[in-house]
């Protein structure tokens, strides 16, 4: 081999770009829901429907309100909140 195709196949080495490991995307769902109960891991039903298994990534409590219950003295309290959930797979398809 020349020295002319010994620097071309040396340059050719050099310029071919590198492989690049592909990375999963963390797909999130975000869902509103409201419960009778401070949870943990609220609306996950609703994120089920879009991910098999979600995980939790964020939590908020937007409002805990008291509403008269039927044919009881005190009321209860209900729970609003907005949660979002990561989904570490291909998420089904979006709800219409």
């Amino acid at each position: 081999m020349g020295p002319a195709a010994a620097v071309l196949a040396l340059a050719g080495c050099v310029t071919a770009p590198a492989e690049v490991a592909v990375i999963p995307t963390v797909a999130p769902i975000a869902v509103s829901c409201q419960t009778e109960a401070i949870t943990d891991q609220p609306c996950i039903a609703m994120a089920r429907k879009r991910c098999n298994t979600p995980t939790v990534d964020t939590i908020r409590l937007v409002l805990a309100k008291q509403v008269p219950a039927d044919a009881q003295t005190t009321p209860k309290t209900v729970y609003e909140y907005q949660a979002t959930y990561a989904c570490p797979e291909q998420p089904v398809a979006a709800l219409p």
